[in-house]
């Protein structure tokens, strides 16, 4: 198998996993891990974009979604090659089509997101389709949401090497105003001790289960936290991704995102209570359900 073959095997193993119909919310490690891959290696752009509109195809209202999101971070994180390829008219028809609200809300409304930030983040490009795509639409009478401008559509390649995070300034991270770093820094603290507690509550979850108290009230208590803290974090990833948290920060939330994932997903294996695996069922089922009141993080991202 040549290097181009394998490489684009490996990236298309991660579209599958990161897009997988059974996923609650997005995996971020693996939207990073595909980046990563298609950075490495810009001719297999094409190739990219043919099995992510392949997705968009699925006819899944959580594969179309999870497929957007993987699109959205490899246009904020990809080179030119890959913006490029992006800009085709098919493609950007595809997204455009899915402007009807036929997979619901939430596809129409990440679809109609993507547009906007495109045709702002493009213009004055020679990446015209992304204009002609949001002007279309316009004329056509399509409302379109209010996206947040406080973070770059794409990351340009920085000239200097990063800096760790323990020295990286996180008020400048942040994107938050010079004069109230002492703010900053106490969000990233109570972020941090809250992290802990999440992890606190992951070793108490697991304590729970093999003492076998899986239908016990301490363990319906823990769940309906961390079942909670999965949107919140999903939210703290993508503020990483957008640049929004220092290093050590960005690093601290895969960590802990990766180990409430896991959590969870022992909850479909064998030996957890019936109703426990019912309520998690219910939770992973409703994709398009309205988003709970997070318990903790007073850090806006």
């Amino acid at each position: 198998m040549s290097a181009y073959a394998q490489g684009l095997a490996e990236v298309e193993e991660l579209i599958e996993k990161a897009t997988a119909d059974h996923l609650s919310g997005p995996e971020w490690h693996l939207n990073l891990m595909i980046c990563d891959a298609v950075n490495a290696n810009n001719a297999i752009s094409d190739d990219v974009v043919h099995i992510l509109q392949r997705k968009l195809q699925s006819g899944s209202p959580r594969v179309a979604l999870l497929a957007l999101v993987v699109v959205e971070t490899l246009v904020k994180n990809g080179s030119a090659a890959f913006h490029t390829q992006v800009a085709s008219r098919t493609f950007l028809q595809e997204i455009a089509a899915m402007t009807d609200g036929s997979l619901g809300f939430d596809v129409q409304n990440k679809a109609l997101e993507l547009i906007k930030q495109w045709a702002d983040a493009f213009a004055g490009s020679s990446l015209t389709a992304f204009q002609d795509t949001y002007r279309m639409l316009k004329i056509q009478g399509v409302a379109f949401p209010e996206i947040e401008h406080d973070a770059p559509v794409f990351t340009p390649p920085t000239s200097v090497p990063r800096q760790s995070g323990s020295s990286r300034s996180i008020t400048s991270a942040s994107g938050a105003p010079r004069n109230r770093p002492s703010t900053r820094e106490q969000q990233i603290a109570k972020l941090h001790s809250d992290l802990k507690v999440v992890l606190e509550k992951i070793q108490l979850f697991r304590d729970l289960r093999r003492a076998g108290q899986q239908d016990s009230e301490p363990m319906e208590d823990v769940l309906d936290f961390l079942r909670q803290c999965q949107p919140r974090m999903n939210t703290l990833i993508e503020g990483g991704v957008m640049g929004k948290l220092d290093e050590r920060t960005f690093e601290e939330c895969l960590n802990v995102n990766d180990h409430l994932v896991k959590a969870l997903d022992e909850l479909r294996t064998p030996g957890v209570g019936a109703e426990a695996q019912a309520a998690v069922q219910e939770d992973l089922i409703s994709f398009d359900s309205p988003k709970r009141k997070p318990l903790l993080w007073v850090l806006s991202v």
